[in-house]
């Protein structure tokens, strides 16, 4: 008898834009399909969409789940078929036991954030067992979005800045301090103490920061027609070159 061990290949696709469709082969304990519930914000799930495909350094396990699960996928068994995670991960695997072991490892995240409390099971129909996030789901949601979020830079400069302005309470230390990290992380310039400055359109991830950190009240952000800061336009001027000016 031979000792091979046969390990199943697995996709993931669009069933359309906002669903994916997890296949394996019959490896795994039999069950109904696992469909997710899509109830995230339009804004929060197309901010997952885009960092699971621009940014590969969060493509891990736990955020390909996460992904999976927030754009309303569907879990299942299935056909042989040869990648994994499609156009979300773009990850592929040439070997059958790293197919296995990546599938596993997905199946184990799940599961984890069940018993975490972050998924809650809402029903079950003829051809599916229903999952959706619940509100400590969502909030690992945001916090993954939060540490990937990145500004997507415009190939056209308007020539306006972006000025940024916060006054948060000193009892809100922590959050200030984390907004202020983000801003920096981001490619912010401080300009002064609680005023950062950017050259490219920003209001959506802005917006996201102060939702995600329950700030709203203590920040703005405003438009700048001209900037006479020479250090300004120093530290910005390799990434104002790389643009072109929109006319």
């Amino acid at each position: 008898m031979s000792n091979k061990i046969i390990y199943p290949h697995f996709h993931c696709y669009y069933i359309d834009r906002s669903s994916i469709l997890l296949t394996i082969e019959k490896s795994m304990p039999k069950h109904k399909p696992i469909k997710f519930e899509a109830t995230l914000e339009p804004n929060l799930k197309g901010y997952i969409v885009r960092i699971l495909k621009e940014n590969p350094k969060a493509r891990t396990i736990l955020n390909a789940t996460l992904g999976i699960i927030a754009i309303g996928g569907v879990l299942t068994f299935g056909a042989t078929f040869p990648a994994i995670l499609g156009e979300i991960g773009k990850i592929r695997l040439r070997q059958k036991k790293a197919s296995y072991e990546k599938y596993r490892k997905i199946w184990h995240s799940f599961h984890s954030l069940k018993q975490q409390h972050a998924l809650e099971f809402t029903k079950e129909t003829d051809d599916y067992l229903v999952y959706k996030l619940n509100e400590k789901g969502k909030e690992k949601l945001k916090k993954f979005v939060f540490d990937e979020l990145e500004i997507n830079q415009s190939k056209e400069w308007d020539e306006k800045w972006r000025l940024v302005i916060f006054d948060i309470p000193e009892s809100r230390r922590k959050t200030r301090t984390a907004l202020r990290n983000k801003l920096i992380d981001l490619g912010f310039y401080q300009c002064q103490k609680s005023a950062w400055i950017y050259p490219f359109p920003c209001l959506e991830e802005i917006e996201f920061l102060k939702d995600v950190l329950d700030i709203k009240p203590f920040v703005k952000l405003f438009l700048v027609e001209e900037m006479t800061d020479g250090k300004v336009l120093y530290y910005f001027k390799d990434l104002i070159k790389s643009t072109i000016i929109k006319l």
